[in-house]
């Protein structure tokens, strides 16, 4: 009998909701007010309720961004120590990385090529596991050195065959590396970064 109650009330409320609803999905502007007034709503009571209309437009505009994907880890948000509330903002176009720009390298570029890699780019990073190494003279450590430099730029190789003119790595990048890459492209000055981030020919802008 209690069970069967709250299912009453259940369709009663759903009834009346649906009753109360209104439809704005086929007005754009209609629609985004809605969503800014239920943002505002949800940040009345939070601690950015002084500027919940600037954030409030920050989310709408980013969940308009997904195009009517409900994947909210598409929106990457990235903190940063100091300054205000307010000059947090969305960036427009494309996405933001948390990279350091290699030295030497451009600071902004456009009509880019970019290849975005997960790929070791020093050779003292690559984990051979169960693998051990014996050699009898100093020469044969020269050899090995010589062939991991060899495959290492034979890698950089490849990764210019594909055109692109800015390549953002997760992995660590030595400054040899980024030589390696600048000397392809006929680059007097090379770029390089300890962590790797972005590697970039200026002469080929």
């Amino acid at each position: 009998v209690v069970i069967g109650g709250y299912r009453l009330a259940r369709d009663a409320a759903l009834k009346a909701l649906r009753a109360a609803a209104i439809d704005h999905s086929d007005d754009e502007a209609a629609f985004r007010q809605d969503l800014l007034n239920i943002a505002m709503t949800t940040l009345s009571s939070k601690v950015l309720s002084q500027d919940k209309e600037h954030f409030a437009a920050i989310a709408v505009d980013a969940v308009m961004k997904l195009r009517g994907s409900t994947n909210l880890d598409q929106i990457q948000i990235i903190k940063r120590i100091g300054g205000t509330l307010k000059d947090s903002y969305l960036d427009p176009d494309g996405f933001l990385l948390d990279k350091k720009i290699g030295v030497g390298c451009p600071k902004r570029m456009r009509d880019c090529k970019v290849m975005i890699a997960n790929s070791p780019m020093d050779t003292d990073k690559v984990k051979i596991y169960g693998s051990k190494v014996k050699v009898d003279s100093v020469s044969k450590v020269a050899e090995i050195e010589a062939a991991e430099k060899k495959k290492m730029l034979d890698k950089v190789d490849k990764i210019l065959a594909h055109g692109c003119n800015v390549f953002i790595n997760r992995c660590s990048c030595s400054t040899e590396r980024a030589g390696g890459v600048a000397e392809r492209r006929h680059v007097s000055s090379p770029a390089a970064t300890a962590r790797s981030s972005l590697l970039a020919a200026p002469s080929a802008f």
